[in-house]
């Protein structure tokens, strides 16, 4: 089995906001690429959300417009084995320090799991740790963007993904 390691997280210290994936996926490694998976969904999903076609953007382009939404991107794990790309292939999982990176973010207010597994994960390793966390910080659960997760149509995961950064990125 192939051990696969993620990236460095992509934000600003004034990030409200951070979506977490789980591990990139094969396409995404060989690109250098959060998301990078052509039938992958996340850029389409986010450009839906602000009204912007995010998809022919250069990468850099995609993640500084992210990055001016004060919306950071990261994954759970830092590394694990897993053969192909599916997230249900995952094992022996290797956290990111999570922590370190919230005390860079000190507007965070809203973590969104990018599917079930990054949710699983999350709640695995920073559960606990996230209940005794000083500040208020609410965890979603997010339709997956991946290829994989066709169950439901775009448009009902754009609501949810939408629902979720406007409430996370309104001025209190």
């Amino acid at each position: 089995m192939q051990v696969k390691h993620g990236f460095p997280p992509v934000f600003d210290p004034r990030a409200r906001v951070l979506v977490l994936g789980s591990l990139p996926g094969d396409e995404s490694l060989r690109r250098g690429q959060y998301y990078g998976h052509p039938q992958n969904q996340f850029w389409k999903l986010l450009g839906a959300v602000f009204g912007r076609d995010l998809a022919p953007l250069e990468y850099e382009r995609k993640c500084a417009f992210l990055l001016q939404k004060r919306i950071a991107i990261w994954d759970v794990l830092k590394a694990a084995e897993r053969r192909g790309s599916l997230d249900t292939a995952i094992r022996e999982e290797r956290p990111n320090d999570l922590p370190a990176l919230f005390g860079e973010l000190p507007h965070l207010r809203a973590v969104g799991c990018n599917g079930g597994k990054a949710h699983r994960s999350f709640s695995r390793h920073f559960g606990a740790w996230l209940n005794e966390f000083p500040g208020e910080i609410s965890v979603c659960r997010l339709p997956s963007s991946s290829p994989a997760y066709a169950a439901m149509p775009l448009e009902a995961k754009v609501r949810r993904w939408r629902q979720f950064l406007e409430a996370a990125l309104a001025d209190s």
